[in-house]
């Protein structure tokens, strides 16, 4: 999943927001934001935008404000704390926005956010309540922050197999292969869930896949390429596994938790 993220106001670019998001496999464009003029700053995010055509924009305080001011067309948004008060002539947001916001925010009042939404026209569900201060940096805040980005650029639902060998699903993978082992015609398909070598970042990251006999599916690979022979599939990327799930088994941790991975240990099936 491509992420722009606009940082806030005296932030600097590769803080604890946007390299969270690059830690769980993300490519996060991350641009310097001038501090003192904000048309420059929105000029700086607009042609960042328009360059790499990001899946999902992601906006902390005053790069909220930005990401609101920026012509971002159908492109969802994730607002942490977003400064709209303080900076830009925005004062609604569009349908695919997810706020996040602490009521113990002492920079940008929740308040403001309420006040947002309202704006808007858009349901209470828009505004998330999380965090404990302005920075949301803490763990819940920043699991969340990617949740919210994930979840605003998962493909529309489908169980038909060769539509979903056709969406696109980088940085999506365990939803993808949760949706690919539940549809009616992959049933006998083992949903996978471990750690794969990724050329990209350099080291192993958090992955999922799907396994049948001697092949894989893994719906993040280029169109064309996402059926592989498993004994190729694990020369290429090295996959150590963590736990395997069948299609029922998988239906229901989703149904428990909420989600569709990973899943820790206490969100694991009773014995």
């Amino acid at each position: 999943m491509k992420i722009l993220f606009l940082h806030g106001w005296t932030s600097t670019p590769g803080g604890v927001k946007p390299t969270f998001l690059t830690d769980h496999g993300h490519t996060v464009i991350n641009p310097a934001l001038d501090d003192d003029d904000f048309e420059a700053a929105v000029r700086t995010a607009q042609a960042e935008y328009d360059q790499n055509q990001p899946d999902v924009i992601v906006g902390s305080s005053r790069g909220g404000a930005i990401a609101m001011n920026i012509e971002s067309r159908d492109t969802p948004l994730v607002l942490l704390c977003p400064a709209w008060k303080n900076w830009g002539t925005a004062t609604t947001v569009k349908n695919n926005t997810t706020i996040l916001h602490s009521q113990a925010d002492d920079v940008v009042p929740f308040s403001d956010s309420e006040e947002l939404v309202r704006n808007s026209g858009l349901p209470d569900s828009t505004l998330i309540e999380v965090g404990n201060d302005h920075r949301l940096a803490d763990t819940a805040s920043l699991e969340l922050m990617l949740r919210s980005a994930i979840d605003a650029c998962i493909p529309e639902w489908t169980d038909n197999p060769d539509i979903l060998l056709q969406q696109e699903w980088s940085g999506l993978c365990y939803t993808a292969a949760k949706r690919w082992v539940g549809s009616v015609q992959n049933e006998d398909w083992v949903l996978v869930h471990g750690t794969v070598m990724s050329k990209r970042v350099g080291r192993r990251v958090e992955h999922a896949w799907c396994e049948r006999d001697d092949q894989v599916v893994d719906l993040t690979l280029r169109v064309g390429m996402r059926f592989v022979e498993i004994d190729e599939y694990f020369r290429i990327f090295q996959p150590e596994v963590s736990k395997r799930y069948s299609s029922g088994d998988a239906a229901l941790l989703t149904f428990k938790n909420g989600h569709d991975g990973p899943w820790d240990e206490s969100e694991q099936l009773s014995e």
